[in-house]
């Protein structure tokens, strides 16, 4: 686009530039420029609203963290009682053998001296 300016030569508008004014100009007038201090109250508020969506996730974590650790100690304390009643039944049974062998082995040795 060359432009012509009185007593000057043609001036050579980059295309993109041109757009741009083009734009601006057919820009609706009636709504306010924006101004660095809405600039700003608007990146603040969408600040606000991105931390605390943050702080919404965090916490949801955190919540997520808790609830595994207390399944984690439920699980532990099952799998302790279990221990602990295989322990009990076992230890039951050893008893048992143990008896038996107390009485068994020394009639065995008796016969053993018979035979």
């Amino acid at each position: 686009m060359d432009t012509q300016i009185a007593g000057t030569e043609p001036l050579d508008v980059d295309e993109d530039f041109a757009e741009a004014v083009s734009q601006e100009l057919a820009r609706d007038t009636s709504q306010p420029k924006p101004t660095v201090r809405n600039m700003i109250v608007t990146t603040g508020m969408s600040l606000k609203r991105h931390i605390d969506r943050l702080r919404t996730k965090e916490t949801e974590l955190e919540a997520t963290k808790a609830a595994a650790t207390v399944e984690y100690e439920r699980v532990i304390a099952q799998a302790k009682l279990v221990r602990d009643n295989c322990y009990q039944e076992t230890d039951a049974d050893l008893h048992q053998i143990r008896t038996t062998l107390e009485v068994l082995d020394p009639a065995r040795a008796k016969l053993s001296e018979m035979a």
